[in-house]
């Protein structure tokens, strides 16, 4: 089942247009990830599933040279050019696609790296929608899996503050053990959580006072309990990641988990 669905995406997008009129913050708390991946394999493409508007892609390729799609079952070819001028590329530097995963497509191009960040959760049968991933995937290609974890503080605080967005993600994925379990046909798997404490509301907003002065005052004490004791599991890690492949990684520190 899925819990959003193309219109749900549209509508998300068309309200942010200064994402597609600026250049991306190449500082991304995901980079420490990311870095790991590049030094461990020689990756020469990679594609991000449910990327758009193309934020990583645009990193990947600016940052690190390498030839970065992505696809969405929602792509806007007016705001996709709007990014890439923004961010200095031209028409090809990335190739968007729209297309649902679920559906019976084929790919002749297989990827070193292929990547979601905050995709699957959105479905509940997870399986299905890591089988749409693996599609690209070359035969000693990397995956790279980022979902955000609503089992902890920041999930209490979407539960109670904005139900309708946490009932859009699907809960019990999102758990390392899960993960790992999902991706146990691959001959390597590594999941656990990842980043410094935080806590976010979309619809920040459109809070009371009350609950703002709440919001700012946990996550302030959160960052600085955080930055003493390095607070690192369920309750407070913002995110979790599973990395898998048919074959062994380096398993140096990825940096800021």
């Amino acid at each position: 089942m899925e819990l959003t669905d193309r219109e749900f995406w549209k509508n998300y997008w068309l309200k942010k247009p200064w994402l597609f009129s600026q250049p991306i913050d190449r500082r991304s708390l995901f980079k420490p990830l990311i870095e790991r991946v590049i030094k461990d394999r020689d990756i020469k493409n990679a594609i991000e599933v449910g990327g758009f508007p193309g934020t990583f892609s645009a990193l990947l390729k600016l940052e690190y040279g390498i030839k970065a799609d992505l696809v969405d079952y929602f792509v806007d070819e007016e705001l996709f050019s709007q990014f890439l001028i923004a961010n200095g590329l031209k028409e090809g530097d990335i190739q968007a696609t729209e297309l649902d995963v679920f559906t019976d497509f084929k790919t002749e191009t297989k990827y070193d790296l292929v990547y979601s960040i905050g995709l699957i959760e959105h479905f509940e049968d997870t399986p299905r929608i890591l089988e749409g991933h693996k599609r690209f995937l070359s035969e000693d290609g990397l995956l790279l899996i980022i979902i955000p974890n609503f089992r902890g503080l920041n999930g209490w605080f979407q539960r109670n503050f904005d139900r309708e967005n946490y009932d859009k993600h699907f809960i019990t994925c999102m758990s390392p053990e899960y993960l790992r379990d999902a991706h146990k046909n691959f001959q390597y798997v590594e999941s656990d959580y990842f980043g410094g404490f935080t806590i976010w509301l979309e619809n920040y907003d459109k809070q009371g006072l009350a609950v703002k002065i709440f919001f700012k005052a946990t996550w302030y004490f959160g960052k600085v309990l955080n930055k003493i004791l390095g607070l690192k599991n369920r309750f407070f890690s913002p995110y979790i990641y599973v990395l898998a492949s048919n074959e062994e990684l380096n398993t140096s520190n990825s940096g800021d988990q």
